[in-house]
């Protein structure tokens, strides 16, 4: 039954993504100023989610790290 649920959950949010966009003022800066010369706004937001996407990672794996040393050490 947990199988099922995982995969569900999945399926749902693969359908859904096509649903989501970007705020109207993003959707419309990333449009506007993308020419074929400069790679524009777009790079400067992907690069930011990556880092910010790092960062988190980073700080759970830290957190994690820090559980996992104070069980082993009791």
């Amino acid at each position: 039954m947990r199988r099922w649920n995982l995969l569900l959950a999945l399926l749902l949010v693969l359908a859904l993504t096509g649903l989501a966009s970007a705020c109207p003022t993003c959707r419309e800066t990333i449009a506007n100023t993308e020419t074929a010369s400069t790679p524009g706004i777009s790079s400067a937001f992907n690069s930011s989610i990556y880092l910010m996407l790092g960062g988190f990672l980073a700080v759970l794996g830290l957190v994690a790290g820090v559980i996992i040393k104070g069980i082993r050490g009791s």
